[in-house]
C-alpha cells in the first residue's frame, strides 16, 4: 500500500464518487476554473507597527545583567530600599493609562 499520497488519494476518490469533482470536458479531462472565493488578508496600521516593533525588539541587544546582579546582591544584603511613594505613583500612572482618565 502506497501511503505517500494517501490523503490526496482519499480526496480524489471521494470527489470522483460524489460526482462533485472538478468539471470535465468532453474528453473526460479536468477543466480548470478560476476560484471565485479568494481569501484576502488586510493588516491594519497597528498590526503593521506591531510587526515592526517585534522585529526591532528581536534585533536589539540589551545587556542588563550587571544591573540585575547588583540588585540581587542589594536585596540579599538588605541594602535595597523600596521607595513606596515612587511605587504608588507608578501604579497610579498605570491605572490612569488603562482607564483613560
Amino acid at each position: 500500500m502506497d501511503i505517500k499520497n494517501i490523503n490526496q488519494n482519499l480526496v480524489n476518490g471521494r470527489l470522483n464518487e460524489s460526482g462533485n469533482g472538478a468539471p470535465k470536458n468532453a474528453g473526460g479531462q479536468n477543466v480548470a476554473q478560476p476560484n471565485a472565493n479568494t481569501d484576502r488578508v488586510t493588516l491594519t496600521d497597528v498590526s503593521t507597527q506591531m510587526q515592526t516593533l517585534e522585529k526591532q525588539a528581536a534585533a536589539s541587544t540589551v545587556d542588563n545583567s550587571a544591573k540585575i546582579e547588583e540588585l540581587k546582591a542589594a536585596i540579599q544584603d538588605g541594602r535595597y530600599q523600596v521607595n513606596a511613594e515612587s511605587v504608588a505613583n507608578k501604579l497610579i500612572q498605570t491605572e490612569t493609562l488603562f482607564t483613560g482618565s
